[in-house]
């Protein structure tokens, strides 16, 4: 009487989970690049229109003081 488990299907088993861990494992680290891509793109988006929002802001100011209208 033959065993089922054999040492041919023990290793093509153990090659074929490998195979499937190191799959998923490609695929996660791939998709954590890319939303930590995106995330970064957001931040530093966010961050650009802050300072950019500010500088604008400062300028009018600026045109204000200088047309003496609402001075601050």
């Amino acid at each position: 009487m033959r065993s089922f488990i054999t040492r041919d299907r023990l290793i093509a088993a153990t090659v074929a989970v490998l195979l499937l861990v190191t799959v998923f494992l490609a695929g996660a680290h791939h998709g954590y690049d890319l939303g930590y891509t995106d995330g970064e793109n957001q931040a530093n988006g966010w961050w650009i229109d802050k300072k950019s929002h500010y500088y604008e802001s400062a300028e009018v100011k600026k045109k204000r003081v200088n047309l003496k209208h609402n001075q601050i």
